[in-house]
């Protein structure tokens, strides 16, 4: 128990603002981000030797969940959706805006290159943050304030690597593969859009859409989905973690979770599309 500083009678308000506007506690709150990043990547071979068990049920949870998509559901199947949608609208949208300048066959150059490198890993990351990253905020908050975390470290299970860093690797393996499919599906739902509805000739789709893909722009954008799927687990395991002041806090931390993650994702897009591909990148085009 710690004593109550001292502040002179009349002049408490000050000191209750002096400590809520205190000017380093933004990089307070950075610092401990920071520090418990590192104790949780620190933590990996540990986790992979000691808790493998557990990893392997949160994979299971983290990509099926219940099977259904909204409630309790996993990542996959939230993924689909979202890949057939997003496909489908741009192949709506995208031949929509184009045939108005008689351009209806370059449909897909968009669904190659717009939706691979920037819409679908966007997508992916928000769709990942609303259902897995809430998910996990819930249930570590919940942990925290009835006493579980601390149960666990009194049993002498270490809390960061059995809580947190499990689910860091699960968001790896579940999200990679799932995105693959996503977008696969996405092209489809695009192409049959523009092929079956619009009329558009299969081959002129294909060819247009082929000069702009390159197995390399899909195994980039599943690298950034990775690193936003990184980023959403520990924004949210963290504000989880550290939750306080019961169901209410647990709430707020949730809340605070989905900003950061959405700020999250849309900085880190700008800053892998400029490690992956460059200020220029270079587009081929033959008509």
């Amino acid at each position: 128990m710690t004593a109550t500083p001292y502040a002179p009678a009349g002049l408490r308000w000050v000191h209750r603002l002096g400590r809520r506007a205190h000017p380093l506690r933004p990089f307070e709150s950075i610092g401990f981000v920071l520090g418990f990043g590192w104790q949780v990547v620190s933590s990996l071979p540990y986790t992979l030797m000691h808790y493998r068990r557990e990893t392997v049920v949160v994979i299971t949870d983290m990509t099926w969940g219940r099977g259904s998509v909204i409630i309790g559901g996993g990542v996959v199947p939230l993924m689909l959706l979202l890949g057939a949608a997003m496909g489908a609208s741009i192949g709506i949208e995208a031949f929509s805006a184009l045939n108005l300048l008689s351009l209806g066959q370059l449909s897909g150059l968009i669904s190659a290159f717009g939706v691979t490198r920037e819409l679908a890993p966007i997508a992916a990351g928000v769709g990942f943050a609303a259902q897995a990253g809430c998910r996990m905020t819930a249930e570590i908050g919940s942990m925290r304030i009835s006493e579980e975390i601390d149960a666990l470290e009194s049993l002498g299970v270490r809390s960061v690597p059995f809580v947190v860093t499990t689910r860091v690797i699960a968001g790896i393996i579940a999200v990679a593969p799932a995105f693959v499919v996503a977008l696969s599906l996405g092209y489809l739902s695009c192409a049959l859009i523009v092929t079956t509805i619009h009329g558009t000739p299969a081959g002129t789709y294909n060819h247009y859409f082929d000069q702009f893909v390159l197995g390399w722009d899909v195994i980039a954008a599943t690298i950034k989905v990775m690193v936003f799927a990184v980023a959403v687990v520990l924004i949210h395991c963290y504000q989880g973690f550290f939750a306080t002041g019961g169901p209410e806090g647990v709430g707020i931390g949730s809340g605070r979770a989905i900003r950061a993650s959405l700020v999250s994702i849309i900085a880190l897009d700008m800053l892998t599309t400029i490690v992956l591909w460059g200020f220029r990148s270079p587009i081929t085009f033959t008509g």
